[in-house]
């Protein structure tokens, strides 16, 4: 073979080997950066993971802080006047950044009063004070009656609702629990609600505490769940009770004169309250371009201040 078609036959293996390193390289280049990705985002999650529950810690501290506050005036009352009301937004913490809100939990119906107490007069007062919500925030209330067949003990189904049978038709199929909503987010399982729906009821109603039977915080409720309470209670009467607030005392709502009468009648109903013991804390944690929300239920100690934990979810 000449000495020329050597040399290019060497020039040409040359090449080739070159062109096969150039590819190992680039294609390690971009392994090495998808791995410090994944590995940015690890450390990231991980770190938005810690700050969310550092979060946590900082909301009870701040429901600790209004607790001491109240002791020193000596007026117990919760009011979005409070240090607790007030958002957080953009707040630097560690490498992150925390958005948050505090709500009044005992602002809203509760859903679990539907299953507390065996008068029917009573449930049926309790039935239509949640259809007066519903139909107010322009949801079905029918949807009422798939709520009281979940949280029910019987298996007798209501006019619009639903027992076993029904769920058992579904695929999966599942039980009516015929216990109380044990979390916000149970609702899913329940005939005919939707995620907007949820969402939607998730301003105005609650299932804390699960034992039900409590009471409205009038300082905190929105003009939609005070109507709810009576059908007495018109637009104009509450919002002459969201003009006068704060109430210090429960004696304070005497002076809305248009709620007078019949507030001291839903007064020995034990019907509404002016301070709370149940805040829901909504939670934004950012690290770089990690973002993880977070919902926590939180119960205060009426003696101590101190606050437990009832849910926690971060997403």
């Amino acid at each position: 073979m000449p000495r020329s078609d050597e040399r290019g036959i060497a020039l040409l293996l040359t090449l080739l080997v070159l062109t096969l390193l150039v590819a190992l390289i680039l294609e390690f280049d971009v392994e090495a950066r998808r791995e410090y990705r994944d590995a940015a985002a690890f450390r990231d999650n991980f770190k938005a993971t810690v700050l969310a529950r550092a979060a946590v810690q900082a909301a009870r501290g701040v429901l600790q802080q209004d607790f001491i506050k109240d002791k020193q005036t000596g007026e117990f009352f919760d009011a979005p006047t409070d240090i607790w009301a007030f958002p957080i937004s953009n707040y630097a913490i560690g490498d992150g950044v925390l958005s948050a809100q505090i709500e009044d939990e005992r602002g809203k119906l509760n859903l679990n009063d539907l299953t507390a107490g065996g008068d029917p007069i009573a449930k049926k007062t309790k039935v239509l004070r949640f259809k007066r919500l519903f139909e107010l925030v322009q949801v079905n209330p029918d949807l009422v009656d798939a709520i009281v067949d979940w949280v029910d003990q019987d298996e007798v189904p209501e006019a619009s609702g639903a027992e076993g049978p029904y769920y058992q038709t579904l695929r999966p199929s599942y039980r009516a629990a015929n216990a109380p909503l044990q979390t916000f987010l149970e609702l899913r399982l329940i005939k005919g609600m939707t995620p907007d729906l949820i969402e939607k009821l998730s301003k105005v109603v609650t299932v804390y505490p699960q034992e039900g039977e409590s009471r409205v915080n009038v300082n905190t409720a929105s003009l939609l769940v005070l109507q709810a309470l009576d059908p007495r209670i018109t637009q104009g009467v509450a919002s002459d009770i969201i003009q006068a607030r704060p109430f210090k005392t429960i004696q304070d709502l005497d002076r809305v004169s248009s709620f007078e009468a019949v507030g001291k009648e839903l007064r020995l109903q034990n019907l509404y309250d002016i301070k709370s013991d149940l805040f829901l804390a909504r939670l934004i944690v950012s690290v770089n371009e990690v973002t993880r929300n977070g919902t926590v239920v939180l119960r205060r100690d009426a003696s101590t201040g101190t606050s437990a934990v009832l849910y926690y979810r971060v997403l």
